[in-house]
């Protein structure tokens, strides 16, 4: 009998997806690493602001976990390799921001206050990690993505180049 878990294909097109295009295998911190080429992606090429469009960071989020879950079974708890979750924060901050309202100051801003929190992993972040499977994976991220996107909001009442975030 066919088990589609054990496909080559479906498990390449999964990693494919989990090492948002492989960049999880970099060598060194690649969830740095993948947050810098989402980053770069959605600032720079034409049209890459879709990356945070709202049906898209749904579907992301849905899929991350699963993604994830899998990925963790081949690859041992919690990997470095699995980077669809830095994805999933960034989509976070930057859905519903207008494109136009993205420069230099404000992608490196979201670039690092996201990684700020994903590392410090401030309460209740470090907490999410013990969940199982993908959702221990995911959800830190997702809330260090709220967090940043937070911290975006508040710093841009101070900051005009961050008016973008603003409510």
């Amino acid at each position: 009998m066919f088990d589609i878990t054990r496909s080559r294909h479906l498990k390449l097109f999964i990693k494919l997806i989990g090492t948002f295009g492989f960049t999880g295998f970099f060598p060194i911190a690649p969830a740095t690493f993948a947050s810098a080429v989402f980053c770069a992606i959605y600032w720079l090429v034409p049209g890459g602001h879709w990356l945070a469009h709202p049906i898209v960071c749904l579907a992301t989020l849905i899929v991350s976990v699963p993604v994830s879950t899998a990925l963790e079974k081949d690859y041992g708890e919690d990997p470095s390799c699995v980077v669809i979750d830095e994805v999933v924060g960034l989509q976070v901050i930057l859905v519903g921001v207008s494109q136009a309202a993205i420069a230099l100051v404000p992608i490196i801003a979201v670039f690092a206050l996201f990684r700020f929190f994903d590392i410090l992993k401030p309460f209740p972040i470090n907490r999410s990690q013990k969940l199982p499977g993908g959702w221990g994976i995911v959800i830190d991220d997702f809330l260090a993505g709220i967090y940043s996107r937070v911290a975006l909001v508040l710093l841009s009442i101070w900051l005009p180049s961050l008016s973008g975030f603003g409510v």
